[in-house]
């Protein structure tokens, strides 16, 4: 018997949740393991000069966003936006159709991201950096983490979902030639 998967109830939840829990849990042990093996602002080679592990406190947001408020400041400032952005990412979650599962990923992932990082807000009063691009001496790219690499793929799939969703419309409705 074939089921079709966008007529089984909540399959867009089997991709939102498990995405959103899997960015937190794997974030939160990429932190762990660097703050128990690397002393803060030391760097150590993972990929060759590809990747390295590193472990710097981030006291700012994105673009150094609450970066000059007092440590209370920031910290009652990101929970907001957390708060903000959740209500944002699970309104737009219950609006999905069931077999959008591009979109409840990219919206798991930010969410996912975004939960991570409030977490190291709240634990550390900053965000973790564990991860370097390039050379151990190189100071070019920023240092992040993957609840950072999480809410950018999940934007990046929301655009792209967007623009491929526009194109298709675009297409039916175009008169035959």
């Amino acid at each position: 018997m074939n089921v079709d998967p966008e007529s089984k109830p909540n399959a867009k939840r089997r991709v939102f949740f498990p995405l959103a829990l899997g960015v937190v849990l794997l974030d939160q042990l990429g932190k762990f393991h660097v703050a128990r093996t690397i002393e803060i602002g030391e760097r150590s080679p993972l990929l060759g000069s590809l990747l390295a592990w590193t472990h710097l406190p981030a006291a700012g947001g994105a673009f150094g966003f609450f970066r000059d408020w007092m440590p209370s400041a920031q910290l009652a400032g990101f929970v907001l936006l957390c708060v903000i952005a959740t209500l944002v990412i699970v309104t737009f979650y219950h609006g999905l159709a069931r077999g959008e599962h591009g979109s409840a990923a990219g919206l798991g992932a930010i969410l996912g991201g975004i939960m991570s990082n409030t977490i190291d807000r709240v634990r550390y009063g900053a965000g973790v950096d564990f991860l370097h691009a390039g050379p151990i001496t190189a100071d070019t790219l920023p240092d992040f983490n993957l609840a950072d690499v999480a809410i950018v793929l999940g934007v990046v799939t929301l655009v792209v979902e967007l623009l491929a969703t526009e194109m298709a419309a675009r297409v039916s409705e175009r008169p035959d030639d």
